[in-house]
């Protein structure tokens, strides 16, 4: 269903019975440990503020802390593995103390893109522990929260264990698949037939493949039967993060992807919607190097946050500066007018090593002074002139976008002007600035000669619009394949694959993708879990989870250095389970013909292609003993090499852009398009009939591989509201009470696509103008720690992109909140 009015179930209720007795039972008598002491523990605990969860359970935030350090993770594997168990010396009946088989096996975390090297313990051949590897000098032997929930996702009883091949030819949500299960024979042998099909038809670009949070390793392999295959239609999630900052660093600096900066020694941060210490990435490191900064250095870093949402980041800065929604913008430009009309700028930098700025300085000065800022952000004149002063004045300073700030229609312009403010004060390629991140150079891999086939499918647009005039830079514009597929074109799909992919939660307008994967006419969809997007398939393949597979892996841009890291089982595979590699090389296989030629000599499975790739590097036993292998230290200052526009300069006024438009014959209403400029955004929604603004924003524990079926992360969900378990809809407690909400009551948050059901949370922390919800809940499937717990906002978010760089829009929707 679609349109106003549209009701979705809260999810907030689930102490109901579960036919456990409320104390936490699944599967008959097995008990779940940590539930079992938290809740004896909560027994004897006088002063306990508790919260409901899920089978009635009362758990309080300090409850859980003093369990998880009284009981450590060995207690997360328990509760998965059945009957409180221990691995005790204690002797068999007639017999000596049997010692216990312990090891601890270097690999890497996937919860978060970050790839953390980490050590498992594991004991008796189950892995029990979860720690950072020292080795590491990246995240520097440390790990976020997210890490030790690997161990409930490795455990989870409701993992697939076996393919399984749906038998109820109708789809939809609520549409039971009736799974039948099959042999890995028989489905690989159907997934072969129709992938010869579709290329015997020489049609290869009618092959849809979706990829999530998977390991590089795994990627580099899809991405390589993709090409061998001929299909030009990978699709990524990451235009459901921040391809906006990679438009906006390109147009800079000619590099196409994230920055990494120099936290060790710089002195001033201003985060433009950048939530440093919740879902920025590499989020390890980050949360390192906050300490780092804060507490460890003679002069403690000062740190800015501009965000409408008192975030947890703002919490721990010394300024929180609350900006009208979407005018980032133009903030960055009247700091610069500033910054130049004052002559606070690095004007031996700017001279040798800038592009534009002419052109750049004239538009500051002319349209950005701080009286005519203030009239937009809401900040005052004076707080700018200040906030530019110190930031020109405390070098080194480094200015940093986050998903607040640019996922917005113009969301690559504010990227652009947020990059510009580093060249203003010299803090590009140097300590305490903007890094240019240092790659791993891995074995090649054999060049793909590509036939006849793959050349013509290769050839063919791709479904989501990428590089077209809709979205000139796109790498990826994920949220245009569900309009593609419905309307069938720029051609209709015959098979699609997903590789640990759950957009259907991730998007805005989330119920598209439920419509759109029925068009599929044989979807495939290959995870450890039946999410919400694998609920429409016909084949589910399990995979491994990353503690049970060979793979490599490194972070995204932060270090500046290249650091590469291993995955290695840590416990035997589960069931019939079969790394995602493993899975590639036999698609490959049963397709024949070039597809299979193309992955010859790279080793026929997960752990040898990994020693094929990797063997250049280190040798192997070096690697599988460490975990890691680590660059050199980074090099500063090298302007000669690294800077990739026309001008081999950091440009002010972006070349690159204009040769493409030009290229591209996309018209334009002059030179503004070229520089770095605030645009009112567009609402989705009348302010008369919405008058609040949705902000979806990611929390700490919110997990990327799309399921939160995880007690670890639930129970620490919303750090700021000292809950879990739920998601609210956070107002400025001044705005709430106009409208006559109670606190804590139930209220219904509606859009123009529909409306949800959740409880109010009054805050004095979030702008009089915005509604602020945290997204991650609301799943419909797949795990009883999940499902119905919660809503997700992304279901009445509106559609909308940023025209260069397809990334979605996820904070121009127009809201209204009334009681339930």
């Amino acid at each position: 269903m679609t349109g106003r009015g549209r009701e979705k179930g809260t999810g907030m209720d689930k102490g109901e019975d579960k036919g456990d007795g409320g104390r936490g039972r699944q599967g008959g008598s097995e008990e779940y440990v940590i539930l079992r002491i938290s809740e004896e523990y909560h027994m004897k605990s006088e002063d306990a503020v508790s919260q409901k969860k899920p089978g009635g359970l009362q758990v309080n935030r300090r409850t859980f802390i003093k369990l998880s350090a009284l009981t450590g993770a060995a207690i997360g594997a328990g509760q998965v593995l059945g009957p409180a168990i221990t691995h005790s010396s204690a002797p068999a009946a007639g017999g000596a103390a049997k010692p216990l088989d312990e090891k601890w096996i270097n690999t890497s975390c996937i919860n978060c893109p970050a790839r953390c090297a980490i050590k498992v313990r594991v004991v008796d051949g189950k892995a029990v522990k979860i720690t950072g590897n020292a080795l590491s000098r990246v995240s520097e032997g440390k790990v976020c929260p997210r890490a030790y929930v690997g161990l409930q996702a490795l455990y989870d009883q409701g993992r697939v264990n076996f393919p399984l091949k749906r038998t109820n030819a109708e789809k939809g949500k609520g549409v039971d698949p009736k799974w039948q299960p099959v042999s890995w024979e028989e489905a690989l042998d159907e997934i072969g037939r129709r992938l010869q099909t579709i290329r015997q038809k020489e049609e290869p670009h009618k092959l849809l493949i979706f990829t999530g949070l998977n390991t590089r390793s795994s990627e580099d392999l899809i991405r390589r039967f993709a090409d061998a295959y001929g299909t030009p239609n990978v699709v990524s999630g990451d235009a459901l993060e921040a391809e906006t900052l990679k438009a906006g660093n390109w147009m800079a600096d000619g590099h196409y992807g994230d920055v990494a900066y120099d936290l060790d020694n710089t002195n001033y941060i201003l985060a433009f919607g950048a939530d440093i210490l919740e879902s920025s990435r590499p989020l390890a490191r980050l949360l390192r190097k906050w300490g780092k900064m804060r507490r460890e250095k003679p002069n403690r870093t000062r740190i800015v946050v501009i965000n409408p949402r008192y975030s947890l980041t703002a919490a721990k800065s010394d300024q929180w500066v609350p900006i009208n929604p979407g005018t980032d913008a133009a903030l960055a430009m009247a700091v610069a007018h500033v910054i130049i009309r004052e002559n606070l700028y690095d004007s031996a930098f700017v001279s040798r090593w800038t592009a534009g700025f002419d052109a750049y300085r004239k538009l500051a000065l002319d349209e950005y002074s701080p009286e005519e800022v203030a009239k937009i952000t809401g900040i005052d004149a004076g707080d700018i002139r200040q906030m530019a002063r110190d930031f020109a004045g405390t070098r080194p300073a480094i200015a940093i976008g986050g998903r607040e700030a640019v996922d917005w229609q113009n969301g690559s312009y504010t990227a652009y002007a947020i990059a510009c403010l580093n060249a203003l004060v010299g803090s590009i390629d140097v300590p305490g600035g903007v890094m240019y991140q240092e790659g791993v150079t891995f074995a090649p891999m054999p060049a793909l000669a590509g036939d006849g086939v793959a050349k013509k499918g290769k050839s063919q647009p791709a479904l989501d619009l990428r590089k077209t005039q809709k979205h000139p830079l796109a790498e990826v514009a994920t949220n245009r394949i569900p309009e593609s597929l419905a309307k069938g074109e720029p051609y209709p799909v015959e098979m699609a694959i997903g590789f640990n992919s759950n957009f259907t939660m991730l998007a805005p307008g989330a119920e598209k993708w439920d419509e759109a994967l029925k068009k599929i006419p044989f979807y495939v969809h290959v995870a450890p879990f039946i999410s919400e997007m694998a609920y429409e398939a016909d084949i589910i393949l399990p995979a491994t989870t990353y503690l049970e597979e060979w793979a490599y892996d490194f972070s995204p841009p932060g270090a500046g250095f290249a650091e590469l890291r291993l995955k290695q089982p840590a416990v035997a595979p589960r069931g019939k389970t079969m790394p995602i590699p493993d899975m590639i090389f036999a698609m490959a296989k049963k397709t024949g013909g070039p597809v299979a030629d193309a992955f010859a000599g790279l080793g026929d499975c997960a752990e040898g292609f990994v020693k094929a790739r990797t063997a250049s590097l280190l040798p192997w036993k070096e690697f599988v003993e460490t975990g890691v292998c680590r660059g050199n230290d980074y090099i500063y200052r090298k302007y000669e090499t690294i800077f990739a526009t026309p001008s081999r300069k950091f440009e002010f006024y972006s070349g690159g852009l204009k040769a493409l438009y030009a290229a591209k014959k996309i018209a334009t209403e002059g030179d503004l398009a070229f520089l770095p400029h605030y645009r009112a955004e567009k609402f989705i929604g009348e302010v008369g009939d919405f008058p609040l603004a949705l902000l979806p924003y990611q929390p700490l524990m919110f997990m990327e591989n799309g399921s939160q079926n995880y007690p670890w992360a639930q129970e620490a969900y919303l750090p700021m509201n000292g809950v879990g378990w739920q998601v609210f809809a956070e107002m400025n407690a001044d705005t709430a009470k106009k409208l006559g909400l109670k606190n804590g009551g139930f209220v219904w948050v509606e859009s123009a696509s529909g409306k949800i059901k959740t409880k109010v949370k009054f805050s004095e922390g979030i702008h009089p103008e915005v509604v602020a919800m945290a997204t991650g809940q609301g799943h419909w499937s797949y795990g009883k720690w999940q499902t119905g717990i919660g809503v997700n906002p992304n279901e009445i978010t509106g559609l909308d992109y940023d025209s260069l760089s397809g990334q979605s829009v996820f904070f121009n929707t127009r809201v209204k909140v009334y009681k339930a």
